[in-house]
């Protein structure tokens, strides 16, 4: 399997610091991107947080074949151990950002989302907490990973909303899920099978919120190279305002072994919604 992947992160033109904080790494085909909030520089650590725990858990656990009942958490009977591994890493990630919250007055209120894609031969699975997405795209056809846990979101679900009135809605941002709020939170996992010619795109808000995702699915098809793509994207937001910051990856995988064609029906992880007990003490991140 070859991967090619790429990621840009832009301040904008409105903010003066950038919260969002990303991670890729194609030997071991993990990608994540954070969007942090509770104001400059706790919304930085928020998101920073976040990626480094989320990589140094996973990428241990793998390496180590941990067994699955010794992860941070219940384990998920529905999902894989790959699965499994990335479900408790972005739960331990969120009770590390909880805990530097409640300790340290500079950091209170402080969170941030997370979207995470692993991606091997046999196996892609991809989680997420709020409202930063992941898209899929395949065989002309785009299809999102993940699932916005906003209000809005959560209504138009409901049926309670009009799409429409979802984009212009003053609670569209108002998250309902994020890391860091509260001890526990529960992560959506989708696990499916890849397809040679897979293409991924990973994102902030300040992406999606400006561009769509039929131009998404137009730009990802056009272009041949991962970086042109980041850069492209976000060049975009930029031109229509660039309220806030924005971060994408791409990611580009070849050489999987199994016929081309539109997106697989998502395997739905149940929501790890066991009570979280503490495992072992975490090691606080002191400012």
């Amino acid at each position: 399997m070859e991967i090619r992947a790429a990621g840009l992160t832009d301040v904008g033109l409105k903010r003066e610091g950038n919260e969002d904080a990303f991670s890729k790494d194609e030997a071991n085909g993990l990608f994540i991107v954070a969007d942090g909030m509770g104001g400059h520089l706790a919304g930085e650590v928020a998101s920073r947080i976040a990626v480094e725990m989320i990589s140094n858990s996973f990428q241990g656990w793998t390496k180590n074949e941990t067994p699955v009942d010794e992860l941070y958490g219940t384990p998920d009977a529905s999902l894989t151990l790959l699965g499994n591994y990335l479900s408790s890493s972005i739960r331990l990630a969120n009770r590390v950002v909880y805990e530097m919250a409640r300790e340290y007055d500079q950091y209170n209120g402080m969170g941030t989302t997370v979207a995470v894609v692993h991606v091997t031969p046999s196996l892609i699975v991809a989680a997420n907490a709020g409202d930063s997405r992941i898209y899929l795209i395949r065989g002309g056809e785009i299809e999102r990973l993940s699932k916005d846990h906003t209000i809005v979101s959560e209504q138009v679900e409901m049926g309670v909303m009009a799409p429409e009135e979802a984009e212009t809605s003053p609670l569209k941002h108002v998250l309902t899920r994020n890391l860091g709020s509260s001890e526990q939170v529960d992560v959506d996992v989708y696990e499916i099978e890849p397809s040679n010619g897979d293409r991924f795109v990973l994102c902030s808000d300040g992406l999606t919120d400006l561009v769509s995702d039929r131009e998404i699915l137009e730009m990802t098809g056009k272009e041949t190279d991962p970086d042109e793509l980041c850069r492209q994207l976000v060049k975009t937001a930029l031109r229509r305002g660039g309220h806030d910051n924005t971060t994408v990856i791409a990611v580009f995988a070849n050489g999987i072994a199994g016929a081309e064609g539109p997106p697989l029906k998502k395997l739905w992880g149940v929501f790890a919604d066991a009570i979280i007990g503490f495992q072992k003490i975490i090691k606080k991140f002191k400012p």
